[in-house]
């Protein structure tokens, strides 16, 4: 890559000055006369002090370099700060493959200090290099293998120039069986949809209306009017029931969303003004490293950066309303079952305040409504209104 000057000739007679360049084999690559007086010329890096030696009465300087040459100065010029910035950008790549501190997370003590021993042998500790994904996973098999009897699950994670490692201790079921009877109740009011008793007897029909407490699938065995066995009932009973949701919705909203995008950069800035190859104005930083050179007001460093989105959306009247009755259904979506789901949705009250819609939607739910539950002598079914809210 050639290296060039743009130089600035000034003097009486400019076309002398010109006549002797190209009398001495001086290449002219460009002329721009300013006025008779001045001119400016490129020539290439090479004819430099051929020109200075033809001056004499002139009076010549130097405006810009361009090429190679151009890089070539501007690197001595700041080469006390380029050669600190790879300085620091090596140490910091080397700081962050060391450990500086191990994290075992357990409530076990003993379980903690048994993993802590375990990882020193295989040379995980404070002010060791940090090892491979491929041999951090040797590592946690290993380990598991060993003492199967204590951890059901362990993972290390590197957050930093950290290890924290999580442990699931496994624990050993003594419990013994549970050698109560019971009986299948209702949890709530509805209507009954399906129920399917494996034992014990049944007490309802599919279309019968029920509250909270009443006996779904009984414990006891009937025969002839009179219990003849008794028995741990198991089933499962689904009923129709209804929920009434209260929402409220903006009709402005405004969110700052952070994309996936993200990205580690070097940066160079000086006061307030970023120096790179790519505008980064709609990206959320992390200082990772900096130095900052006081005189010059010049910082550099290493940066994360994750782009942002702003989203600011304005809703109609029935575009909130839509949106209100989508979020009240997936509110309710979240309390359910693979096996549940919503029947129907119808709304009631909807209003709205200036700045928010307020509306009550009314929703029937096909969900189990079955729960075991031991059975006094004597005991009152329960009732309750057969309107329910969340």
């Amino acid at each position: 890559m050639n290296s060039y000057l743009l130089l600035k000739v000034e003097g009486r007679n400019i076309n002398k000055f010109l006549l002797k360049c190209y009398k001495n084999n001086i290449n002219l690559i460009n002329i721009k006369y300013l006025s008779y007086k001045s001119v400016i010329i490129l020539i290439n890096y090479n004819d430099y002090n051929k020109v200075n030696k033809l001056k004499s009465y002139f009076k010549l300087s130097i405006i810009d370099s361009k090429g190679i040459k151009k890089y070539h100065t501007k690197i001595k010029k700041y080469k006390v700060l380029i050669i600190s910035f790879f300085i620091g950008l090596a140490l910091l790549i080397f700081l962050s493959n060391i450990i500086f501190k191990i994290e075992i997370e357990s409530d076990n003590r003993e379980l903690r200090n048994l993993i802590k021993k375990e990882l020193i042998n295989y040379d995980i500790d404070k002010f060791k290099f940090k090892k491979s994904y491929k041999k951090v996973e040797k590592i946690k098999n290993n380990i598991k293998i060993k003492y199967k009897d204590k951890i059901e699950w362990i993972e290390i994670k590197s957050v930093g120039t950290k290890y924290i490692v999580y442990i699931v201790e496994r624990k050993i079921d003594n419990n013994k069986e549970d050698e109560k009877l019971y009986s299948i109740v209702s949890n709530k009011s509805c209507v009954i949809r399906k129920i399917s008793a494996e034992k014990g007897v049944p007490l309802v029909n599919k279309g019968d209306y029920v509250t909270d407490g009443d006996v779904l699938i009984s414990s006891d065995i009937i025969y002839d009017e009179e219990v003849k066995n008794k028995v741990r009932a198991k089933g499962k009973v689904y009923g129709e029931c209804w929920y009434k949701v209260k929402v409220e919705y903006p009709l402005r909203y405004t969110e700052k969303k952070y994309t996936n995008n993200k990205r580690i950069i070097p940066f160079i800035r000086i006061g307030s003004k970023y120096i790179e190859l790519f505008n980064y104005d709609n990206y959320k930083r992390y200082n990772i490293f900096s130095y900052t050179e006081k005189i010059g007001n010049i910082e550099f460093g290493i940066e994360k950066v994750k782009k942002v989105i702003i989203i600011n959306d304005k809703y109609s009247l029935d575009e909130a309303k839509k949106l209100a009755i989508k979020e009240a259904r997936n509110k309710l979506k979240e309390r359910l079952d693979d096996e549940e789901y919503i029947i129907d949705e119808n709304t009631l009250n909807f209003y709205s305040n200036g700045s928010k819609i307020i509306l009550d939607v009314f929703f029937s739910v096909y969900e189990e409504i079955g729960e075991e539950k031991v059975i006094e002598m004597g005991e009152a079914n329960g009732t309750e209104n057969n309107w329910r809210s969340f």
